[in-house]
């Protein structure tokens, strides 16, 4: 038959346990503290500058979303026209390529 410990062990244990860490030698790991190389914002995980309402782009800084199901949206209304501008899902004027509205981060071209 086994007995059960006495409360004061385990406080024991733990006070022993306390002192040891705090009795151990102050020493810096120097593994793992090599200089990083210098990280853009994207892979810090922030997003990408979020384009302007009423900005102009041209279409060489843009990319016209052919499926608009494939991001979860309808057809666009009659003379708008969707894209993805610097990473993030906008609607577009048609005529004249002007950001109508940003819609949300498009990390992926989908279609």
């Amino acid at each position: 038959m086994m007995t059960p410990l006495h409360p004061l062990a385990a406080v024991a244990a733990g006070t022993m346990l306390g002192l040891a860490a705090l009795t151990a030698p102050n020493t810096t790991p120097t593994r793992g503290l090599q200089a990083l190389p210098d990280c853009s914002s994207e892979c810090a995980g922030m997003s990408p500058a979020v384009p302007a309402v009423g900005m102009g782009v041209p279409d060489d800084q843009l990319h016209h979303v052919s499926m608009p199901g494939r991001y979860g949206l309808s057809e666009p209304p009659e003379g708008d026209g969707y894209a993805i501008v610097g990473g993030h899902l906008v609607r577009i004027d048609a005529a004249d390529g002007r950001i109508l509205s940003v819609l949300r981060p498009a990390p992926r071209i989908l279609d």
